[in-house]
């Protein structure tokens, strides 16, 4: 049975420095070069590369025993599909390059 003790998690968020909210909402546009009034854009027509989410958030999960890596990570896919209803990519950590 895994243990609080036996897992360490590092939460990270990245976000275009608005949090959740779209930074293009502080933007506002001007008709042309002579134009006084500005106006917002919707994002739509800004342009077709922006995100749908203006922040992301990594979940670090590491085994302090190497014989726990399965487990843990079975418990990190089933947590992700009981909250979420998916689960997102998981990548194993590196083999040591051998010198």
């Amino acid at each position: 049975m895994l243990k609080e003790e036996d897992v360490a998690v590092s939460n990270v968020r990245i976000d275009l420095t608005c949090g959740m909210q779209n930074p293009l909402q502080n933007i506002k546009f001007f008709q042309n070069f002579e134009s006084n009034e500005k106006f917002s854009m919707p994002d739509d027509h800004v342009s077709h590369l922006l995100p749908a989410c203006c922040q992301d958030m990594i979940v670090r999960v590491y085994s302090k025993e190497p014989e726990l890596v399965g487990p843990i990570s079975e418990a990190f896919e089933n947590f992700q599909l009981k909250t979420y209803g998916i689960k997102t990519q998981m990548r194993a950590t590196p083999e040591k390059k051998e010198t």
